[in-house]
């Protein structure tokens, strides 16, 4: 077949893949062989540089719609030097071979965002805010955790609350990791990248469950709420991804409620609900309240204002402030 084209035998290979064209020539020398008009191959031809173009700019339309600069600079992704370094780390960080394949298994139904797919706005971010769900994957496949027991961390949950009262959180985070680890749950804390709106998120996958969060707020009180919140999820209603942002009050907001009501339960057990209502709005009232309850003051004060108790801006000066160190 290579003599009949004219070809060398190291040629040949190069020319089923696609790197050699099929030229006039050749559609002619292979018309001969396969008894098919030259035309037919030419029009093959036209047929796949036609695709591969079309490829090339989808790639680059999937390339350019990740927030490639803060995945470098979070340290997901090494530094490239080319659209197809970028492209090629882009794969390699997603475990997949193709842009298709990346959408089957993010945003198909199968996926589990299919939900959020009506927001305008997570259509808008889609891309920053799979692959800020990657990253999690990542992050939890390096906690090493027991198999995900429901049971267990119902359990454990109630013992969690005196870790809201340490201060700094490279000591509690890595409290906090350990102990859900035994339950099967990989709690970890993911930076959002530009274009991920997103503060929180679950799911079980391969026996494990992964808890996530963003810490979008850099406040004890919005920590431990959306951590227990998360919580709630995963014991109300893991069966499959719930992912928390902005826009999310527009979707299930039963099954948000819910876990709401669980994380306040938690925090604010019922039996001291009426206790916290009548709670004087100063000082030494808070702490001692929250001492009680093992809890931080700034969690009392976030309780005290999601139930209308007290204006937003009101004893906020009792909230931790956390920064990033980068």
């Amino acid at each position: 077949m290579a003599d009949a084209l004219g070809l060398s035998r190291d040629e040949l290979p190069r020319l089923f893949n696609g790197d050699l064209p099929i030229t006039a020539d050749r559609a002619k020398s292979l018309a001969e062989i396969f008894n098919a008009s030259a035309r037919f191959w030419l029009a093959r031809e036209a047929q796949y540089r036609r695709d591969l173009q079309a490829l090339r700019e989808d790639a680059r339309r999937w390339i350019s719609s990740l927030p490639f600069a803060d995945m470098t600079r979070f340290g997901w992704l090494k530094t490239a030097n080319s659209s197809d370094d970028k492209f090629k780390f882009a794969l390699d960080f997603f475990g997949v071979s193709t842009v298709d394949e990346w959408r089957d298994a993010w945003l198909s139904e199968q996926a589990g965002l299919t939900a959020y797919r009506t927001s305008p706005v997570f259509a808008a971010q889609s891309a920053s805010v799979v692959a800020w769900l990657r990253q999690g994957e990542v992050a939890a496949e390096e906690l090493r955790t027991a198999p995900w027991s429901r049971e267990g961390f119902e359990h454990l949950l109630p013992t969690l609350k005196p870790l809201t009262r340490v201060r700094e959180p490279a000591e509690f985070i890595p409290q906090l990791q350990q102990r859900c680890a035994t339950c099967g749950v990989a709690v970890v804390i993911v930076r959002t990248p530009k274009g991920c709106p997103a503060s929180g998120a679950t799911r079980v996958k391969n026996g494990q469950a992964i808890l996530q969060l963003s810490v979008r707020y850099l406040r004890d009180d919005s920590f431990w709420f959306t951590f227990f919140h998360e919580a709630g999820h995963l014991m109300l209603h893991e069966d499959r991804l719930f992912l928390e942002w902005p826009s999310r009050r527009e979707l299930e907001s039963h099954e948000e409620n819910e876990a709401n009501e669980f994380a306040g339960k938690v925090l604010i057990p019922p039996s001291h609900e009426a206790a916290l209502r009548a709670l004087p709005h100063e000082f030494k009232s808070i702490m001692r309240f929250a001492r009680d309850l093992s809890i931080s003051p700034g969690v009392v004060v976030g309780q005290l204002q999601h139930r209308g108790l007290v204006p937003p801006d009101k004893l906020n000066f009792l909230k931790k402030r956390y920064s990033w160190v980068e």
